[in-house]
């Protein structure tokens, strides 16, 4: 059994159909066309488009591993991982032979974490088995919009900005502030840093998106001109009617006045031909679950991620 790096970006499409099957056999997936979008751009908190390691049978791809880093300085150590084996060949050593390609595919990372493992499945078992730690668990939701929530009212000496697109350029320092606030978030032991942005960085992460045809809606609350928190839902390119919300964060001195769910729902009349929403939250974040809950959101199914020291 042998393990070979597949360069993706230009990979034939019977391999980059073969990587997307056995990702479609392992769970949830986007179509194939939406997947290979995603898998050549960076992702939404900044890691670059991954990198690819398979197993064949024959000329069939029955395993992969990817591996996406960041070039960000908060971020240089770790690494983020998936790793699927087609069902009918697992327990055969091929999931195992794929985690230790992980330090070539990477070198010189000293961390990689897997956040795409379903809680009770067999891919939690393989972890544990082989000493990867896991780190927080997080739980998936979804929102079927099928109406419009009413927008409660603002707190005295508060205001909310909305926009879609490019950050204002007047905006830009306050909105990075907001995002750095997520660091205090409830996100357990893992190696990431959910902070580090800066307006740099978000350019390039708006360009990222809007370049490729996707689009970004940002809801922000000021309270005296300064920062009390903020939300952004994220449609990629060829998604026209679902979206990811992403961001949502309440700056510790404006916790409590309900801006979570006003600006939650705000967004909610912000989106245009958005049908359906998936997010994730933290499953120990119960205030943003039940804010997500009071809005319509199902919970679908808990995910961990998982941690390898490399």
């Amino acid at each position: 059994m042998g393990v070979e790096e597949l360069d993706f970006a230009h990979a034939s499409e019977l391999d980059r159909r073969g990587v997307h099957a056995v990702l479609a056999a392992d769970g949830e997936a986007l179509s194939y066309e939406d997947t290979v979008t995603a898998w050549l751009s960076r992702n939404d908190i900044g890691f670059e488009a991954p990198r690819f390691a398979v197993v064949r049978e024959g000329e069939r791809i029955v395993g992969y591993v990817s591996a996406r880093i960041s070039e960000e300085k908060a971020n240089a150590h770790v690494a983020l991982f998936y790793l699927a084996v087609l069902p009918q060949h697992r327990r055969r050593g091929i999931g195992t032979a794929l985690l230790g390609a992980l330090p070539t595919l990477i070198p010189g990372r000293t961390v990689a974490e897997s956040w795409n493992v379903f809680k009770d499945s067999p891919g939690e078992h393989f972890a544990a088995a082989r000493g990867l730690r896991v780190v927080t668990s997080m739980t998936r939701q979804r929102l079927d919009v099928t109406g419009l929530p009413e927008i409660g009212a603002l707190p005295p000496g508060y205001e909310l900005v909305t926009w879609t697109g490019r950050t204002p350029d007047e905006f830009v320092e306050t909105y990075v502030e907001g995002l750095n606030a997520m660091a205090d978030a409830p996100f357990g032991d893992t190696a990431i840093d959910s902070a580090g942005f800066t307006a740099d960085r978000v350019r390039r992460e708006e360009a990222g998106t809007l370049t490729a045809g996707g689009d970004r809606w940002v809801v922000l609350t000021l309270h005296d001109r300064e920062i009390a928190g903020l939300t952004v839902v994220e449609r990629q390119a060829g998604q026209r009617t679902r979206a990811e919300q992403l961001h949502t964060v309440v700056l510790p001195a404006h916790r409590g006045h309900g801006l979570g769910l006003l600006m939650k729902a705000r967004m909610l009349h912000e989106l245009t031909g958005v049908e359906v929403i998936f997010t994730r939250t933290s499953s120990d974040n119960r205030h943003m679950l039940r804010v997500n809950h009071s809005l319509g959101y199902t919970d679908l199914y808990t995910y961990l991620a998982v941690q390898a020291q490399l």
